[in-house]
């Protein structure tokens, strides 16, 4: 990753929030401009100086942005911005650490008094985005109601019109299933001999060795490491526990020290003695692991799909002609008698997205959040996600858009979307998602005429063989509702709240340690010490995760009396 760059562009335009085509508009003057500073978690280059959307986005609104992009350390990167109080105008929020520290403004008064379609977009999640931001008392009752940030998705507008699967599962190359002719795969221990077939098969592929399966251990990505059990014991993602009903009571349990968990280790321990986990897997820094990926060697791994698919890992592999060594999900558990829950019903993302700090001044943050109201309009959401018509995508005689094969190839093309999309901005921006007001999808992938020609042979392949019609299909083709109190892991505790919620955060941080120092020792270690391995992590983990489930326990409580429980 190359070092921060703070690329500021001349300012031009006021933000007046009037129309024009792209290259069309007349500059009002230098002091109208708006230059945005935001500070951002994602790991991506810095905008071309050329990028066309980027342009447009100056040229029409007079909006220009400073870049502050991570580099190294996540936390630390974010407490240095706490403690210097040197914050940027908007950033990234992905946890409660700068709300905690009272770094962001409100948004609730000015949403409801300047952005009448970013209001109407959250009406259906509002509900929840008070609940996730307000003030609360020892009961968990709302004091002062606030909004800090804008959830950058799962927020639908219209219908949704799911076609795509990033979430969690056991990727696998689609050159393995292929290779044996599609099996189908349900439980751990065939997903494990699968991917041992091939790689005694090919145990080299573009001549560097094979890598059977390899485990994200790092830095905030850590989660890979430690979620397993949750989805192999059939359990949705609800992050660090799941709930039960027992005898009519919502109870809360964490994953880490139950038999699913131990099941999970030891079964992982077990296939890093065939050889089949990378040692490397637990010293590789992000770089290292996804490079690998790239590279094409990597045959299976648990992940969330959003961590290595778009403009990541996975479209290296698509750019160099490697469909074959690109990813299927598959939703397997530890046997048959249990039933996958990877897929969610769509949930709006909250404590993600922009947030505004108290640096920015409130005419700026005025101008800011009308300058979000606007690219929510569908006209704009289209230059956006679909690019220029004409250059982007066409429309044929009857008004249907749609792309050509250049075009389809474009949109998998890491260079081609650096130099042209405006991703920094749209991947934590307000978005419409499912169908915009005209019918047609903010996604142009998932129109359906233009969903069936923009896929690779290679995938239209693997979903006949199985009698689908997408990744989303074919993880689950009708996954149950969510829960009302559904993900607990929007609950997780904050250090900056202080009291009991501050002893769980603390409780919290002291179990990942212990799951960075032990896990791997657990999966790597002698067979005949894992019974040992265990029973000390388990000594270890008992008080921390007894002090977080009970602050778990009091949000679940609290979910469940204001927005239910499970769905029928």
């Amino acid at each position: 990753m190359k070092k921060i760059m703070l690329v500021a562009a001349a300012a031009v335009l006021a933000l007046s929030l009037v129309g024009c085509s792209k290259g069309g508009a007349s500059a009002k003057g230098k002091k109208d401009a708006l230059n945005i500073s935001i500070f951002t978690i994602q790991q991506r280059e810095q905008p071309t100086a050329d990028n066309k959307t980027y342009k447009w986005i100056e040229e029409k609104f007079g909006v220009t942005f400073n870049w502050d992009i991570l580099v190294g350390d996540k936390d630390q990167k974010i407490g240095l911005l706490i403690s210097s109080g040197d914050l940027p105008d908007l950033v990234e929020v992905d946890s409660e650490k700068f709300q905690g520290a009272g770094c962001l403004r409100d948004l609730k008064p000015l949403l409801e008094k300047y952005a009448p379609n970013l209001v109407k977009h959250y009406s259906t999640a509002w509900k929840q985005m008070i609940d996730q931001d307000s003030e609360k008392d020892a009961n968990g009752n709302i004091v002062t109601e606030h909004i800090y940030s804008l959830p950058n998705y799962g927020v639908y507008d219209g219908t949704p019109s799911d076609t795509y699967y990033n979430q969690n599962a056991w990727w696998i190359q689609k050159a393995v299933l292929k290779e044996f002719g599609y099996p189908v795969i349900k439980t751990i221990d065939e997903y494990f001999d699968l991917i041992e077939a091939y790689y005694k098969k090919y145990p080299t592929i573009d001549g560097m060795p094979t890598i059977p399966f390899n485990i994200m251990t790092y830095d905030w990505e850590a989660f890979d490491l430690w979620n397993p059990p949750q989805f192999l014991s059939g359990n949705p993602n609800d992050g660090n526990g799941h709930v039960i009903l027992e005898n009519g009571k919502y109870t809360y349990y964490d994953i880490f020290t139950d038999k699913f968990a131990k099941q999970w280790f030891k079964l992982a321990n077990g296939y890093f003695q065939r050889g089949l986990i990378d040692p490397a897997s637990f010293t590789d820094n992000r770089d290292q692991y996804y490079a690998k990926i790239s590279q094409g060697r990597v045959l299976g791994m648990f992940i969330q799909g959003w961590q290595f698919m778009g403009d990541n890992a996975e479209n290296a592999l698509w750019s160099a002609g490697k469909d074959e060594r690109t990813y299927a999900p598959l939703a397997v558990t530890f046997d048959e008698s249990i039933k996958p829950h990877y897929r969610d019903r769509s949930l709006p993302n909250l404590q993600r997205g922009y947030g505004i700090t108290v640096k920015c001044p409130e005419d700026k943050a005025i101008k800011i959040i009308q300058f979000m109201d606007k690219m929510i309009e569908e006209e704009n959401q289209k230059v956006l996600y679909w690019g220029f018509q004409g250059e982007d995508y066409m429309v044929d005689a009857s008004g249907r858009p749609y792309r050509t094969d250049e075009q389809r190839a474009n949109q998998r093309d890491p260079n081609w979307i650096q130099k042209n999309r405006a991703t920094l901005w749209t991947e934590e921006a307000p978005k419409l998602e499912g169908t915009m007001p005209s019918g047609y999808t903010r996604n142009m992938d998932d129109l359906a005429w233009e969903y069936e020609l923009s896929q690779k042979q290679v995938d239209i392949d693997l979903w006949k063989a199985y009698g689908v019609g997408s990744y989303a299909e074919f993880i689950d083709a009708n996954p149950p509702k969510n829960a009302g109190w559904y993900p607990m892991w929007q609950c997780n505790p904050s250090a900056e709240k202080g009291g009991f919620e501050e002893e769980a955060a603390v409780a919290m941080t002291g179990f990942e340690t212990v799951q960075r120092k032990y896990l791997p020792a657990m999966i790597m270690g002698k067979p005949e010490d894992f019974e040992k391995t265990w029973a000390e992590y388990s000594a270890l983990l008992k008080p921390l995760t007894e002090t977080y489930n009970k602050f778990m326990q009091q949000q679940l409580d609290n979910r469940v009396a204001t927005f239910g429980g499970f769905q029928d």
